[in-house]
This record gives structure tokens, sequence and C-alpha cells, in this order.
């Protein structure tokens, strides 16, 4: 399992997908994932608009995902409202402003925590270990 490894963005999809048990569905290819092993899995997650891609033709299935890439993830996947519009985080200025609604929504629900510091590191790499907390928190809600 190598729970202090980072997770990629394709693994992350793949572990949604499979999470919530969504049928796999024809859903948007991207240039990049056309011939990658979680093809089926990322064109799942964009047909349920889980995710997108850099752009409409990069998903970036390699990447490792940042922990505000996973919480924009996770609040779609869960169909959440974001009725919450700030963090308490020291660094909630870092955070994307195509993340603060979802880092936001995650936080405010207890999906996602912060560090002892309080704070959130977007930009940071998500592990593997938080990213099996952040759905198991999720599928509780």
């Amino acid at each position: 399992f190598k729970p202090d490894n980072s997770i990629t963005r394709a693994e992350f999809a793949t572990v949604l997908v499979k999470a919530y048990q969504l049928p796999i569905t024809s859903g948007q290819v991207f240039n990049d994932t056309a011939n990658h092993w979680a093809k089926d899995y990322i064109s799942t997650a964009a047909a349920n608009g889980i995710v997108t891609g850099y752009s409409s033709t990069q998903f970036g299935p390699d990447d490792l995902i940042t922990r505000e890439q996973m919480a924009v993830m996770v609040i779609r996947a869960e169909g959440m409202e974001a009725p919450f519009n700030t963090t308490t985080f020291t660094d909630d200025a870092d955070i994307a402003d195509w993340a603060k609604e979802s880092v936001a929504a995650a936080s405010g629900y207890g999906i996602i925590t912060g560090y002892e510091d309080n704070t959130f590191k977007p930009k940071a790499n998500l592990t593997r270990a938080e990213a099996v907390t952040v759905i198991a928190r999720a599928l509780e809600k």
C-alpha cells in the first residue's frame, strides 16, 4: 500500500470511481489518456462531472495530484453544495481561486483537515494515506 507515497491524478480518479461504484461510462477521452491504463476510469469520472483536464485535450494522468485538486474532485463526486466561503487555514491565500469553494466545503463538512500548524498546503502532493482517509470521510457523509 505504501501509505506515504504520493498518488497520481489517474489513480485518484480510479479510486473515486470504484469507491462510488460508478458504472464505467463513455465520457471524454483526453489525448494523453487515450492509451492510458486508467482511460475508462478517467472517462467515467469526466462523464460524471468529477474531473476536468488541464485543457480539453490534456488531463495529466501521471501527474501527482495536489491537495486542492483532490478537494475539488471529492466535492464533485459527493455532489455537495459549497455553502462555505472561506477556510481558517493560515495559508488560505495559497489556494487557487478555482479550488477555494471546494476546499472550503470539504473542510466545512469535515472531509479534509489541515496540518497541526493550521495550514492546508494546497499545492502539496496528496499521499495515499490521505487519499484513503478523505474518501472514507466523504463516503460517511
